[in-house]
Order: C-alpha cells, then structure tokens, then sequence
C-alpha cells in the first residue's frame, strides 16, 4: 500500500476518533471502572505498531463496544513516584489472533485509554486480583 494513503488514513481515523471518543467514557463489564478516551490515548492507540495495523486501525470505530466487552487480564503497578500509578489490560482479537488494549491509571485514579499491543510482553508483572483494582 502506498505510504501516503496509510498516512491519509491515519490521519482522517486520528480526527474520527477525537470528534466520536475524545473525552467519551466507557465500563467495561469484565473492569467495572469506567475509562475515559483521550487525544493521547486515541494517538498512541493509531500510530501502534502491529501485525495486523490496518484492521487494529479500523476496529477504532468500534473501540467503545470492544473494551466494553473485553476479558480483563488485570493490572500491572508502575513505579511509585510517577503520574502513571497502573497499566490495565484487556484481551480482544484483531483479525482472530489475540491483542491487548492498555489503559492506564494516573494518582488521581483516572483511567484512561492509552493504547494496544500485539505483544504477549505486555502480560508479564500482572495482577489478576479483582480485590487489587
């Protein structure tokens, strides 16, 4: 595919996204926490590496159902002394092989929409204790 259409692309889905999500919420049933998207989170989430980009880009129209109904694989703590306190993962398909989204949870308790990985690292220093949210 030409370079220029994928950056098209990107771009028109980058300014859906902000007009249809930015500062949208969401539950998902498996978190019970609502997630909030953002600019930041929207862009990470489209300019992610991943096998399947364009169909991963694509399911960003239906990103609120997705999460929604995500399986929780639970939480990985940052650092203490950071903005960023957690990492929460959801399992989800892209093109019927398994991703991850990560949203993340700031000092406040914010959690936000922050991106997807194709990378099964992201499950390494998981919490999966429903007690621990």
């Amino acid at each position: 595919m030409d370079k220029s259409i994928q950056i098209s692309d990107r771009k028109s889905l980058i300014n859906w996204a902000k007009e249809n999500l930015k500062e949208r919420t969401v539950i998902p049933k498996s978190f019970g926490k609502q997630i909030v998207f953002t600019t930041k989170g929207i862009k990470e989430y489209i300019n992610q590496p991943h096998k399947h980009y364009h169909a991963k880009n694509e399911l960003i129209k239906f990103i609120p159902e997705i999460i929604e109904n995500a399986k929780y694989m639970g939480k990985a703590q940052k650092e203490r002394g950071g903005y960023i306190v957690a990492s929460h993962i959801f399992e989800i398909a892209v093109k019927e092989e398994k991703s991850w989204l990560i949203a993340r949870e700031n000092i406040a308790g914010v959690v936000t929409f922050y991106s997807i990985s194709d990378s099964e690292n992201v499950l390494l220093g998981i919490e999966n204790n429903r007690l621990n949210l």
